[in-house]
């Protein structure tokens, strides 16, 4: 598989879209392309900011300013990030912060 590069581009997108490869190519042609490209598309962001190269390049139609950095506060971050703090030693190597959902609370909160 290592040669068919169409192939493992195909077998990426339906990872991504979480589809089997036979589901893909019932697809469309046009719309596994669209999908292909978007893929692309979106693998060329970076991967801490979101932004692309080319929107800051004025070579390419970019802008030196084509993005402000503006401070928000995320409450699942600030709940991981604390506990991250609560991290020692005694756990050990690959030991990380999962976000897991409380469905205790929030069927509670339904009611």
């Amino acid at each position: 598989m290592g040669a068919d590069r169409t192939l493992a581009l195909e077998l990426d997108v339906c990872a991504e879209y979480r589809i089997p490869h036979s589901a893909f190519l019932a697809w469309d042609q046009d719309d596994r392309d669209k999908a292909i490209w978007h893929w692309i598309w979106k693998r060329q962001e970076c991967g801490t900011c979101g932004t692309r190269e080319e929107e800051w390049d004025e070579s390419r139609g970019g802008h030196r300013w084509a993005y402000v950095a503006e401070k928000r506060r995320c409450r699942g971050c600030e709940v991981r990030e604390a506990a991250e703090e609560t991290r020692t030693a005694e756990d050990g190597r690959g030991v990380h912060i999962v976000m897991i959902r409380n469905e205790e609370v929030l069927h509670r909160a339904d009611s």
